[in-house]
């Protein structure tokens, strides 16, 4: 099933009122990541903490919504509806 959410790589939402794109699908969570399109950007530290570079802003979102037992409004947009019981069926049980 999550297989199914990497086709969706590279589609576009309005999340936070910032315009963003699906960049990566996590096993661990599972969990969206979205990358800013717009112009915010943020000061990335490496490993040792310093700050080097300015990127753009990412975002995770949990594929289940923390508030009650349903999809997180960002994967329900992402996804059509006809599969929207379907995946939320498969989280609750994985």
């Amino acid at each position: 099933m999550l297989d199914h959410l990497q086709k969706y790589i590279g589609n576009e939402i309005v999340y936070k009122n910032t315009r963003c794109q699906l960049i990566e699908v996590l096993e661990d969570g599972p969990a969206l990541v979205f990358i800013c399109l717009e112009h915010k950007t943020s000061i990335q530290s490496d490993q040792h903490g310093g700050a080097h570079r300015r990127v753009h802003e990412t975002y995770t979102v949990p594929c289940l919504s923390e508030v009650h037992e349903d999809l997180h409004p960002v994967v329900k947009e992402i996804l059509p509806d006809e599969i929207h019981v379907e995946f939320l069926e498969f989280l609750i049980s994985a």
